[in-house]
């Protein structure tokens, strides 16, 4: 089997939006990897979301739809966003 290949989707400011952003995207089944610049953890450094090739189209009309907010951003990084979706 051959691995896929990834594209870039999007670049966040941090590495814990972007690992929330990619839970989300996860949940409606697309494939996704986060690659950070950061090298200690807490460190605020850039992270980049890729999603495999075949999927980029639906990734890119996910994230049209969301539109996140600076404070939408911060309650995803925090997980607090997710946890009331689910109620």
């Amino acid at each position: 089997m051959s691995d896929p290949q990834w594209q870039l989707l999007a670049t966040l400011p941090d590495l814990p939006s972007a690992q929330s952003l990619a839970e989300v995207l996860g949940t409606e089944g697309i494939s996704v990897r986060v690659s950070s610049d950061a090298g200690v953890l807490g460190q605020a450094a850039p992270s980049r979301l890729y999603v495999e090739a075949s999927q980029l189209h639906r990734a890119r009309l996910s994230l049209a739809q969301r539109q996140f907010t600076e404070e939408e951003l911060a309650l995803l990084s925090s997980g607090q966003l997710l946890a009331s979706d689910e109620h």
